[in-house]
């Protein structure tokens, strides 16, 4: 079951138009469809820890990034 299971998430992405994407966008549509982000990261021959930074990296750059810096001041 295991194996059927991840060939029909390879064939989800494909069907997504994800393979040529990056691999966020790809672990974050298997993380959507079911499999936890250590499945993901086997399917993408990542590992765990680089899909959790990315991942984090991805939501820090959709905030700004800033980390409560404030505003930033003009001269």
């Amino acid at each position: 079951m295991a194996v059927i299971g991840r060939a029909l998430s390879f064939l989800c992405l494909a069907q997504a138009d994800l393979r040529d994407k990056g691999v966020a966008p790809q672990a974050r549509f298997l993380e959507n469809l079911g499999l936890s982000r250590k499945e993901a990261a086997q399917l993408l021959g990542t590992t765990e820890a680089s899909i959790t930074e990315m991942l984090s990296r991805q939501r820090r750059k959709a905030k700004g990034g800033r980390r409560g810096k404030g505003k930033k001041k003009t001269r």
